[in-house]
C-alpha cells in the first residue's frame, strides 16, 4: 500500500483503511454514539451520618464485622477475586463481592441507587469523578482516623494519586486502580516519516511533524486520533493540554475559561480537526484504528502500554507533550479509581480498612499494576520484585512511574463537580465536531458549571 507521498509503507502500516473499519464494524459517530450518562446528582443524606460515626469512634475498642459487601467493576477482575479471597483466608472475614456494573457510570448509579438501604456496598470502588459525590451525599468516610488505627503507611501512598482524594484536610479514599493519560506513537509511521524515534517535546512540535506523519498515512488517516468526546475522554486529557499551556479548567470553585490561554486551548482543538492544516480525526475506536495504521498517534491511560503493544508491536510510549509551562512543571492529570469505605456501622468500618489495607500493601499493588496495567500506587510496589521483573520485561512500564513527577490534583470543575465531566465534554464536542470558536461555547461552559455548582455543590458545603 502506497501512502499518499507514493512511499511504500512497512507491512505493519498495511491495513484495512478507517472507511472499511467502520463499515465492517457497522459503526457511526451519531448523537447515540457521543450520549453519555452524567452519573448520580448530589443532594441527599440518605448515608445515615456515617461520617459522624466514624469520627466518634474508639477503633481500640471496635471488633471488626464477620462479613462486609464490597462493590466493583464486574465484580473484579480474576486477581481482585483472588486478592479478596486472601483476605478471607487471613483474617477470617467474608467479603460478599458484588458487580457494580461494567462502566464507573454504571457503578456510581448502582452505589447512588443502593444508598441508605439494606443492599449499600460496605466498600466500593469509587472513580476519579464520582468519589466527592458519595462525600456531599453522607454515604462514606474519611479515611485518615481508620488507617492510623491500621498503622497503614499512607505517606508510602504516591502523592499524586492520594492527594486526589483529599478535601478540606481529611482523605476521602485510597488509590487503588489508577492511571495518567500517556502519548502513544507508531515507531514505524515515525521512522517511514523521518522522524526521530520520541514522543514530541510539545504540542507545538507535533504540529509541526504532523504534515510529515500524515504524508505516510492513508489517505483517511491523521497524524492524531482522538477518543470520541464521551465522560472521562475529552476532559481528562484536556486538562493535560490546558495545564501545559497555562490554562486550567478551574481553580477551585473558581472557574478560568475566559484566559488567553485557556482560549487559546479551545481554538487548538478547533484548530486540530477542521481547515486546511487539520490533523485530527475523531476515532470510534482508537486502539483499534490506531494498530490498523489509520493515525500516527493516539493519546491513551496507562493500561495501554502492555494491550496496546499486544495489538501494535512497533508502539512508541512517552509523557504526554508540553506547552508554554516549563517541561518539568506538573501538566498530567491522574484517573482511574479508588476505594472508599460506605458502611454504616464502626464494626464493618473497621473490617472495610482492613480490606483497604489489604488491597493496597506495596506487593498487592505490584501485583495489581502488573495485572491490570495500572500504576502501581504505593512507593514501595515499585521496588518489589513483581514490579520489577514487570518493568525488566516491558521498560515503558516505567515511564507512567516517572510521569507522576509531572501530575497534579485535577480540577475541581472535572472531578469533584457532580456532571462537570460530562459539561465539559459536551461543549468540547461543540468545537471538535462542529469546528466552533472558544470563545462562545466556553461562555456558556462557564455559566453550565456555576449552575451545576448552585444546584449540587453550594448546598452542601
Amino acid at each position: 500500500m502506497r501512502s499518499r507521498s507514493g512511499l511504500i509503507l512497512p507491512e505493519s502500516l498495511r491495513q484495512p483503511s478507517r472507511r472499511s473499519l467502520l463499515q465492517l464494524g457497522g459503526l457511526g459517530l451519531g448523537a447515540g454514539f457521543l450520549a453519555a450518562c452524567s452519573g448520580p446528582s448530589v443532594g441527599s443524606s440518605d448515608g445515615g451520618g456515617n461520617a459522624e460515626t466514624a469520627a466518634e469512634t474508639d477503633w481500640s475498642t471496635t471488633e471488626p464485622a464477620e462479613q462486609i459487601t464490597f462493590m466493583s467493576l464486574q465484580q473484579g477482575t480474576e486477581l481482585e477475586q483472588e486478592l479478596v479471597a486472601e483476605f478471607t483466608a487471613e483474617t477470617g472475614i467474608v467479603i460478599n463481592h458484588i458487580s457494580g456494573g461494567g462502566s464507573y457510570e454504571e457503578l456510581a448509579q448502582n452505589f447512588r441507587a443502593s444508598a441508605g438501604t439494606g443492599e449499600q456496598p460496605d466498600v466500593a470502588q469509587a472513580s476519579d469523578v464520582f468519589w466527592f459525590q458519595y462525600l456531599t451525599s453522607g454515604n462514606t468516610i474519611p479515611v485518615d482516623r481508620l488507617l492510623e488505627h491500621l498503622e497503614v503507611e499512607v505517606d508510602d501512598f504516591q502523592e499524586a494519586l492520594y492527594g486526589d482524594y483529599e478535601f478540606e484536610g481529611q482523605h476521602w479514599a485510597v488509590p487503588y486502580g489508577r492511571s495518567t493519560p500517556m502519548f502513544y506513537y507508531n515507531k514505524a509511521v515515525w521512522e517511514a516519516a523521518g522522524l526521530p524515534d520520541r514522543g514530541p517535546d510539545t504540542w507545538t512540535e507535533f504540529q509541526e511533524w504532523s504534515p510529515q506523519i500524515q504524508s505516510v498515512l492513508p489517505a483517511d488517516g491523521a497524524a492524531m486520533g482522538w477518543s470520541a468526546p464521551g465522560p472521562s475522554n475529552t476532559a481528562w486529557t484536556g486538562q493535560s493540554i490546558m495545564w501545559a499551556h497555562d490554562a486550567a479548567f478551574s481553580h477551585e470553585w473558581a472557574w478560568s475559561l475566559d484566559t488567553d490561554e485557556a482560549l487559546w486551548v479551545g481554538n487548538f482543538y478547533r484548530d486540530a480537526f477542521h481547515g486546511p492544516d487539520a490533523w485530527s480525526k475523531v476515532a470510534v475506536d482508537p486502539a483499534a484504528e490506531f494498530a490498523a495504521g489509520l493515525y500516527g498517534a493516539i493519546t491513551g491511560s496507562t493500561g495501554g502500554i502492555v494491550s496496546y503493544r499486544e495489538m501494535l508491536p512497533t508502539l512508541g510510549v512517552a509523557f504526554m507533550p508540553g506547552g508554554t509551562i516549563p517541561a518539568d512543571a506538573p501538566r498530567v492529570p491522574t484517573g482511574g479509581n479508588g476505594l472508599t469505605i460506605s458502611a454504616p456501622t464502626p464494626e464493618k468500618q473497621l473490617a472495610g480498612g482492613m480490606l483497604l489495607r489489604h488491597l493496597t500493601t506495596p506487593e498487592n499493588s505490584a501485583r495489581w499494576a502488573v495485572s491490570t496495567g495500572y500504576m502501581p500506587t504505593r512507593k514501595a510496589a515499585i521496588e518489589t520484585e513483581t514490579m520489577q521483573a514487570a518493568i525488566a520485561e516491558v521498560p515503558d512500564r516505567q515511564l507512567p512511574i516517572d510521569q507522576l513527577a509531572i501530575t497534579k490534583v485535577q480540577d475541581y470543575a472535572r472531578a469533584l463537580l457532580p456532571g462537570g465531566d460530562l459539561l465539559i465534554s459536551e461543549h468540547f464536542e461543540r468545537i471538535i465536531l462542529s469546528g466552533e470558536d472558544a470563545e462562545p461555547v466556553f461562555a456558556d461552559l462557564t455559566n453550565e458549571l456555576q449552575r451545576a455548582f448552585e444546584q449540587n455543590v453550594e448546598p452542601h458545603l
